[in-house]
């Protein structure tokens, strides 16, 4: 090798809320801001500090610290303090797509209003990384990674097996995403402290370069060798400056350099690359033992997880959409407040905090930014779905019983199914001169008359309607007080069929027609125990499980829905079953089974457990913890002693249906154990298809042959997939990112609740709430087809399943909008909506799709509305090539194999 030069990265690892919350944690980034900027002004050595790639650790600071803010902006400009891309460092998998990117967008406008953003794809501590990072960071830009985890670097000693993707002989390697996008990426190692708390002493300080140079040359590929000054938390080195003043008397042979990552890239570069290795696609610590990959966070805390697929889905696939279809009637679009709520949000996407593996403080109140986010997505989603609603045309409905509903679908496929809504059917409003218990009185007589729903163009509709009676509501009118009111209700379900994907379809409930008849009648429970429709019957064993057949293919499937617990005597990162213990299984055991509705539309059987579980786990457990014995290497045992433990699950097929709903309740009285629903699809595959990032992932069934732990559970976002190349499932999920397949059988393993006692990691941590007890609700949906989960179309429905429908009742009145409606139209088979919104910095629109597949895809949109210009922009709304439309007006254009394309459309 040529000289050596030892890059010195002053940094600290910012987790903003671990294992003591964040006010506590702030009070630390505030000092060691204050002595950042003490060095800064005292020593003109220390050059620049790195600010873990996350722009929100300013905004903490001068929250509290408002007078530093122009001493900040001016480092900042100066390039001493380093600051983005990130607005937090996320957890990749845990989080959706569009919150990876509006993290990444949101921090790049944030740094970019202070003087600019390191363009540096910082991953230091991210459990696992997606394979489509690179793609994401070039499309902002940024062509240089930097991680901590999911590669394992062997050294020059070691060879590369052929054909391995996850592992490099050198911690520089190049990085590619599965659509081709490629960057050049740099492991921590060494970890991301391999230089922190540098000696000053010359003796101490000869030991610690000596033993250092050595470790970093072991996987350094040139003679530039990376070493970062900090740790978590870690308090700023006061005496730096002095340390490697000291250093380069030691070694004058060696070129010790206060630096920074652009420093060291341009460095590392201009040494040239041509000897490292590629890692390609998903970065899952796969080529390892499997006992430090930190996967079980996706189990840790369901809570949590449930409540941020609540708020994603609100903001992305709810709020933005309603809001980018009011901006197109006419409506201001609320940039700003879109703008709070999804920090609000990112906020809670931190690793320690999404992945529930911090102290109960920090997550306590990680459930009330999810309620704060939520409330403003809601506000807004109700905001604009009236201002649609009081436009649409709705005088096609003359009958004077008419009370007209607006259906909207922003899950951005067209889509069809039973939807449910409550309609006032007469209103009493308050007024003077009666107290409202006076006026409710009035209305106690009130009975409707027999009721029917109808379409824009007044034909029937198939619907089942049932009287709730009288509530109370109100209207908080935008020019005059509040007007409170009594309204007689009734619950409508009606079938909707292939409402647009970005619009909506006009509905009314009216008094029934003489002799109208819609529909067949046919009951979805024809027999006892048994759902069945025009494409799939289910039989409900006495235990509660069910086989199910998939009429379209004849295939039969056996033995779903059985639970299964075992004692987890792990930590909030690592589940660890107790070694020799039994599986429990709920297979033999009676269960209560109820049909509980039963019409034309849906039917809903009730199966009811009591179920006698251990305790929890037994003492040797505390012991082990609070002397920090290795979770891996633990003897712990579960009790003798049971208790009762009630699971109730509700299966529902509704009319036209290829799934099954599956709502899993369960009372968790135990501790120390993870419960899990099990579906033995019996599937002969070598591998799963499971719904990650922007992505598609194929993932192998048996783990790589270094894989010791018995344990081979996985990240999953919306869905998991086997197939057999004839016959498919799909499990989706709302908030269980957890699964397995099981080798023996293709059984497909999803996580439903994990509770345990500890935090883990460096010290000794107890979390009596992360044991998650108390009453948890889990949704699922099984989803049968032919062929696997995209030849068949199955992804769309698994992505549509978190997705609320959006019905806003309104009066009959004329309107500038028709009253059935598309605001935009695409099509392209193999690609997947994602967001559909106006810019942050114009008044364009931007729809984002993606290609879920290897091969090419065409795209074809086409506008409701005049357009001045449409583009390819990148994921921070750059725009790039126009696109021309063709003689039917439609815009069409190829998307890449695993693209994520933007298309920004102008309004003329």
């Amino acid at each position: 090798m040529s000289a050596k030069t030892a890059h010195i990265i002053a940094h600290s690892h910012w987790d903003r809320e671990w294992y003591i919350p964040f006010e506590k944690h702030r009070l630390k980034l505030v000092q060691l801001m204050e002595d950042l900027i003490e060095a800064f002004d005292r020593d003109p050595e220390f050059k620049s500090f790195h600010l873990d790639g996350q722009y929100i650790v300013l905004e903490d600071y001068l929250e509290v610290m408002p007078h530093r803010a122009e001493r900040i902006y001016e480092l900042v400009k100066q390039g001493r303090l380093i600051v983005g891309p990130w607005y937090i460092l996320q957890d990749e998998f845990l989080i959706s797509s569009e919150a990876n990117v509006r993290n990444l967008l949101i921090g790049i406008h944030a740094s970019n209003k202070l003087g600019g953003y390191a363009k540096v794809g910082y991953f230091p501590d991210s459990f696992g990384n997606i394979g489509q990072a690179p793609q994401i960071i070039s499309q902002a830009g940024i062509e240089v990674a930097v991680y901590g985890r999911g590669v394992k670097p062997v050294g020059f000693n070691n060879q590369i097996q052929e054909g391995n993707a996850h592992t490099s002989k050198y911690s520089e390697m190049f990085w590619t995403s599965p659509d081709g996008s490629r960057v050049l990426a740099i492991l921590f190692a060494n970890w991301y402290n391999n230089g922190m708390e540098v000696p000053v002493d010359p003796e101490l300080a000869k030991y610690y370069w000596e033993e250092k140079l050595a470790k970093s040359e072991q996987f350094a590929s040139t003679s530039e060798l990376l070493f970062m000054n900090g740790c978590d938390h870690q308090p700023l080195q006061k005496d730096l400056s002095q340390a490697m003043k000291v250093a380069r008397e030691l070694m004058p042979n060696i070129e010790f350099r206060h630096s920074s990552f652009p420093e060291y890239i341009e460095a590392l570069k201009a040494k040239g690359l041509g000897q490292i290795d590629e890692v390609r696609g998903e970065l899952r610590s796969q080529w390892t033992d499997g006992w430090m990959t930190l996967v079980n966070t996706a189990s840790a805390r369901v809570y949590i997880k449930q409540a941020n697929v609540a708020s994603q889905t609100l903001l992305e696939k709810v709020a933005e959409p309603l809001a980018s279809m009011a901006y197109l009637a006419g409506a201001a679009y609320p940039r700003h407040e879109l703008l709070y709520a999804w920090k609000t949000l990112l906020q809670n996407h931190p690793h320690d905090s999404i992945c529930g593996c911090s102290v109960d403080e920090v997550h306590r109140e990680m459930m009330s930014r999810f309620a704060k986010s939520q409330q403003v997505a809601e506000s807004l989603a109700e905001q604009s779905a009236a201002f649609l609603a009081d436009r649409v045309d709705t005088s096609g409905f003359s009958e004077a019983s008419a009370r007209p509903f607006i259906l909207t679908n922003t899950s951005g496929h067209v889509r069809s199914g039973v939807v449910k809504t409550i309609v006032d059917v007469e209103r009493l409003y308050f007024e003077p001169g009666k107290k409202p218990y006076e006026w409710r009185r009035e209305f106690e007589s009130y009975q409707p008359e027999e009721l029917m729903v109808v379409d824009s163009v007044g034909h029937p509709v198939e619907a089942v309607i049932r009287p709730i009676g009288i509530s109370f509501g109100y209207d908080l009118p935008d020019d005059r007080f509040r007007r409170p009111y009594w309204a007689y209700q009734v619950k409508v379900e009606l079938y909707a069929q292939d409402v647009p994907g970005i619009g909506y379809r006009s509905y009314a409930q009216v008094r029934k027609r003489e002799n109208a008849t819609v529909g067949s009648g046919v009951l979805l429970s024809p027999e006892e125990r048994v759902l069945e429709n025009e494409h799939v019957k289910v039989w409900i064993a006495t235990d509660g499980s069910f086989a199910l057949l998939d009429k379209s293919n004849g295939h039969r499937f056996e033995g779903f829905g059985i639970y299964e617990d075992t004692g987890d005597i792990g930590n909030e990162y690592m589940y660890k079953q107790p070694d020799g213990e039994e599986v429990l299984t709920t297979k033999g055991l009676k269960a209560k089974i109820t049909l509980v509705e039963n019409t034309q539309l849906r039917a809903v059987y009730r199966i009811e457990h009591s179920w006698m579980l251990p305790l929890g786990a037994d003492r040797m457990l505390d012991e082990e913890i609070h002397s920090m014995a290795p979770f891996r290497y633990r003897k712990a045992k579960r009790v003798k002693e049971t208790v009762e433990v009630k699971l109730l699950t509700e299966l529902t097929l509704e009319k036209f249906s290829h799934s099954i709903g599956i709502a899993s309740t369960i009372d968790n009285t135990v501790e120390d154990h993870r419960v899990r629903m099990l579906f033995p699809t019996g599937l002969q595959a070598d591998e799963v298809t499971v719904d990650s990032i922007y992505e598609l992932a194929k993932r192998p069934i048996k783990p790589e042959p270094e894989w010791q732990n018995p344990s081979n559970a996985q990240h999953q976002n919306a869905f998991v997939s086997i197939s057999d190349g004839s016959a498919g499932v799909t499990v989706a999920n709302i908030g269980l990112n957890e699964y397995e397949v099981l080798e023996s059988d293709g059984t497909i393993a999803v996580t439903l609740l994990r509770g345990v006692r500890e935090l883990g990691d460096w010290g000794v941590f107890p979390t009596p709430e992360a044991q998650c007890k108390g009453r948890h609700t889990l949704q699922l949906k099984l989803i049968m087809h032919d062929g696997d989960v995209v030849q068949s179309g199955a992804y769309v429905e698994a992505y549509q399943f978190p997705v609320p429908w959006t019905v806003r009742q309104t009066g009959v009145h004329a309107g500038s909008l028709p009253a059935d409606h598309a605001f935009l139209r695409w099509e392209g088979e193999r690609l997947a909506f994602s967001a559909l919104k106006v810019g942050e910095e114009s008044g364009d629109l931007f729809l984002r799709l993606f290609n879920v597949t290897t091969g090419a895809a065409n795209l074809e949109v086409l506008p409701s509305f005049a357009v001045a210009e449409v583009y390819k922009s990148t994921i921070i709304e750059k725009p790039g090539e126009a696109v021309v439309s063709g003689v039917s007006g439609a815009y069409r254009l190829e998307v890449g194999p695993a693209k994520i394309e933007t298309v920004g459309i102008r309004q003329a």
